[in-house]
């Protein structure tokens, strides 16, 4: 009897964990000096969905659909109505110099409170200024690790000490002297239920191998 309300406990919990889960669309530009690319997620369970937005047409540029237990990616060339799988590259580094401090500083995004946490690199003096909601976004840090991108915004955020289902709602760096030379900033998001077939390779895209 014991062994069996374990085993019902056990398959109630991880239900109530995965009801819990995010999942819905995200929004988000990235910003730089020089450029301004728009992005969204679809996420639903270990299935995650990334849309490159073409900032001028609106029109959906490329995607990249990621399995995040099976580990495994495979990008849509939409004008040429292609497909190709990516090879995991292995895990990312986080660079070493980075000192990491957590602030009383909330700000409020879409309804999600978030905390400031501060990342400064001291190869270049420069800083990331994340502002994190503990949210149930449980799909972001396999979704960094599996796209093992090298770019700072990526690799510092791995820093932070900060729970699992965390994600940043605005993201800013600075130079040396203070200059913010770069943002990633959520710009909407909606809880809803997404179809499976958004995660599928559409019928009439060719593999390019």
């Amino acid at each position: 009897m014991i062994r069996k309300f374990l085993l019902v406990l056990g398959v109630l919990t991880s239900t109530f964990a995965a009801a819990q889960n995010f999942e819905g669309v995200i929004e988000f530009k990235k910003k730089s000096l020089t450029d301004t690319v728009n992005y969204m997620y679809s996420v639903k369970g270990n299935m995650v969905r990334i849309d490159e937005i073409n900032q001028r047409t609106h029109r959906i540029d490329g995607s990249f659909l990621l399995n995040l237990q099976e580990g495994s990616m495979i990008y849509l060339n939409h004008e040429r109505k292609t497909w190709g799988r990516r090879e995991k590259t292995g895990k990312p580094v986080v660079p070493t110099g980075l000192n990491v401090s957590s602030t009383k500083v909330t700000k409020t995004f879409f309804g999600y409170k978030c905390n400031q946490h501060i990342v400064k690199n001291t190869a270049d003096n420069s800083s990331i200024h994340y502002y994190v909601s503990p949210g149930r976004f449980t799909f972001f840090v396999p979704m960094l690790e599996l796209l093992n991108r090298r770019e700072d915004f990526s690799t510092h955020y791995l820093s932070l000490p900060v729970k699992d289902g965390s994600f940043p709602f605005l993201a800013i760096k600075f130079d040396a002297a203070g200059k913010e030379v770069g943002r990633l900033e959520v710009t909407r998001i909606e809880k809803k239920t997404v179809s499976a077939s958004v995660f599928e390779v559409p019928k009439d895209y060719k593999e390019f191998k």
